[in-house]
């Protein structure tokens, strides 16, 4: 295989392969063990840390182990229960078996529904497209589709990514149409997963929430980094490579072990076609990546004001940043006062540009995306 047309392991986009996915035995276990047991689960964890690829993994491992079906639902791109329900009617064509039984079923009763079916080109995958008059039918159809589920008398796991979208749909009461129709069911299993883990920490332990206490919530934090690094030094040897210990360290150093950051400063790694990578070659990569994403990082300075920006760099060459109001904060970046930081901080949360997160040392603030913490701590 010539350089041009060499496969790279180091996958940033899609999950294909458990041999391409690094680690994670642990959360895989516990999210398998909690659907076999009747508990439905919350994943929470900051962007870019591998929560698609651990939620495909794991259906995956489900149906390898003969324990149950999976079912992954992406609902990113939704804005209303009419295009929840014709994603989860999709996802479910989708993920189950081609032409067994069960899909067979279950082809039966979506058409049933009268929908429009039509295949994506690319994927060749099919689109179930539901469109009702009265809006309360997508409520039924919902209801219907999860109780066809649970009477196939086996273990069903529906995962549902960026579940946060829910709370920006125009029904307002979507979250107790949800809870009811799941609450009866015995036999599906619900893994609830989300880019934005204080809406999701807020729809499951707010009180007044009807999904409050209603799953068990389960952390999604770094992989240890000397499994990472084995993970990494694997992938290279299994392609004739070599790559020295100092290399591996920038790498998990730079990318601060948050999966999506390093699967891409070791696929652009990959890409170099060196047969022995010493450190220079990884930073002359991690400098490559955050030229090529100057012109977006440019683009988040126009967005924000003078004072957020300030923030934001502050924030950058801090890492985590505990004590943002603080008198030496202020004074060493130039920030002002305290009023005017807390509103550039509340701002910064809202638009998901830095996120926070409580430790044993006190709560800190960090830039959610890891290239460009890096970009704006070298300037």
């Amino acid at each position: 295989m010539s350089p041009e047309t060499e496969f790279n392991p180091f996958l940033v986009n899609s999950y294909q392969l458990p041999e391409l996915f690094c680690n994670r035995e642990e959360e895989t276990d516990h999210l398998i063990k909690n659907a076999v047991n009747g508990i439905n689960t919350t994943l929470l964890s900051t962007r870019r840390m591998g929560k698609t690829g651990l939620l495909q993994h794991t259906l995956q491992h489900l149906e390898k182990k003969k324990k149950g079906i999976g079912i992954y639902v992406d609902i990113f791109d939704t804005e209303n229960l009419r295009e929840f329900v014709n994603r989860l009617a999709s996802s479910m064509l989708q993920s189950l078996p081609p032409k067994n039984k069960l899909w067979k079923s279950a082809s039966e009763f979506i058409k049933q529904l009268r929908p429009v079916i039509s295949y994506d080109e690319l994927t060749g995958q099919p689109q179930v497209m539901l469109d009702y008059s009265q809006p309360k039918q997508y409520e039924f159809t919902l209801k219907g589709i999860l109780t066809f589920l649970d009477r196939q008398n086996k273990l069903i796991v529906i995962a549902i990514d960026e579940l946060q979208q829910i709370t920006r749909y125009p029904e307002k009461n979507i979250e107790a149409i949800l809870r009811t129709h799941i609450q009866p069911l015995k036999n599906v299993r619900f893994i609830f997963s989300g880019s934005s883990p204080h809406l999701l920490a807020e729809m499951f332990h707010h009180a007044k929430r009807p999904f409050f206490a209603s799953t068990q919530s389960i952390e999604l934090n770094e992989i240890d980094i000397a499994k990472y690094q084995s993970f990494i030094k694997l992938q290279f040897e299994n392609n004739k490579r070599k790559i020295s210990i100092e290399a591996l360290e920038f790498i998990t150093s730079f990318t601060k072990v948050h999966t999506f950051y390093t699967q891409a400063l070791c696929n652009k790694v990959f890409a170099g076609h060196e047969k022995k990578i010493e450190l220079q070659h990884v930073q002359l990569a991690a400098h490559n990546l955050l030229k090529q994403n100057e012109t977006v990082y440019f683009q988040y300075r126009s967005m924000l004001t003078p004072n957020q920006w300030a923030l934001l760099k502050a924030i950058a060459k801090e890492d985590k940043m505990f004590q943002p109001n603080s008198k030496n904060i202020s004074q060493k970046y130039r920030l002002g006062p305290s009023s005017v930081i807390q509103r550039s901080m509340e701002s910064l949360l809202v638009k998901e540009m830095i996120y926070t997160k409580e430790t044993d040392k006190g709560k800190y603030y960090s830039v959610y995306d890891c290239f460009l913490s890096r970009w704006l701590a070298q300037k």
